[in-house]
């Protein structure tokens, strides 16, 4: 479980409960000076226009952008982290949402990692203000009073479970909260007041774990140890630069793959890159050092699938394989 003290959550007893400004500020003004630079001519490529289902009995998976994903299994819809314009005017979007909310299917509930804006974005919430909302212990207050009557919070390895139909027969769906190693803020003066995490969905013997926004920790063996048979993992892979301030709460691609060996998933799907210009990463950067290092350690991922999505693309598990098209990507030297 999480550390509480003096009414604030801490990954450990190791952390230092530091000023948000202390821990922000030399990201956010690198961020700021090379955003020119990061805005790629060929974000079109990272985009696709595909059929958007009112509900599958299989599990389909759409990456939407950021960490934005719509999961649908069981004839139950479920969105994570909506954010379907940009977290403030200081990072633009620089690939659109491959799915827009006008064209979202009933949405039957929403998981939050944490309340970061990026990841809990009022707006993108607004139309679905009706529907189950599944956030970290310490955030429900906040968001009754802005009108979201139906939030559920939790702390980590708690749980609630959703019946889904499709075509007559019912479905378990169960979401359960999982630990993760970061940090939480809406304003100058709550930071940590509320909790981060992970989560598992579960249906018909799958399980899709969704990472959030996570540094790198034993956190992930010990939910491999949990869930035996993970069958696809949302992994963050950006940003990392500059290091090592990102990488206390964020993980670079190296630290990714260990995540996803640590986990024993399946598949693995990156997420949280390329989507607004956080950090110092060029866009697409940590896809060609996933490539890259899949590559490398093949050795290690025997049997193991990776889906590299453009947005607005999907993945069907197990009627239909993995055979993701990526468009052909430029190499480092070119991104500079």
């Amino acid at each position: 479980m999480p550390l509480v003290r003096d009414d604030r959550f801490y990954n450990s007893s190791d952390d230092v409960p530091e000023s948000i400004l202390i821990h922000t500020i030399p990201s956010f003004i690198q961020s700021l000076i090379g955003q020119k630079k990061r805005f790629p001519a060929n974000a079109h490529d990272w985009c696709v226009s595909s059929p958007v289902e009112d509900q599958t009995a299989e599990l389909k998976i759409t990456w939407i952008g950021h960490s934005t994903f719509l999961i649908q299994v069981g004839g139950f819809n479920i969105l994570t982290d909506p954010i379907f314009g940009h977290p403030s005017f200081l990072f633009p979007r620089m690939l659109p949402a491959g799915i827009s909310r006008e064209q979202l299917p009933r949405i039957d509930a929403i998981v939050v990692s944490h309340n970061h804006q990026d990841h809990l974005d009022l707006p993108s919430l607004e139309p679905f203000d009706n529907v189950p909302l599944l956030v970290p212990q310490g955030d429900k207050e906040w968001l009754r009073k802005k009108g979201f009557v139906k939030t559920q919070e939790f702390m980590w390895w708690e749980s609630t479970t959703f019946t889904g139909t499709h075509e007559g027969k019912e479905y378990q769906i169960t979401c359960t909260f999982l630990p993760a190693v970061h940090w939480s803020a809406r304003g100058l003066f709550d930071k940590n007041k509320s909790l981060w995490g992970s989560w598992m969905i579960s249906c018909n013997g799958q399980h899709v774990y969704f990472a959030g926004d996570t540094a790198f920790g034993s956190h992930f063996q010990a939910i491999g140890q949990e869930y035996e048979h993970i069958t696809i993992a949302l992994l963050p892979i950006a940003p990392c630069k500059p290091s090592p301030g990102m990488l206390k709460s964020h993980m670079d691609v190296t630290q990714s793959v260990q995540a996803f060996i640590d986990l024993k998933a399946e598949r693995f799907i990156p997420m949280h890159w390329g989507t607004f210009a956080f950090g110092v990463d060029y866009f697409e950067e940590p896809i060609i050092a996933l490539r890259q290092l899949w590559h490398t350690h093949a050795h290690d991922l025997v049997a193991k699938e990776l889906a590299i999505l453009r947005a607005g693309e999907y993945v069907v598990i197990p009627s239909v394989p993995i055979t993701t098209q990526i468009p052909e990507v430029q190499t480092p030297a070119q991104l500079y």
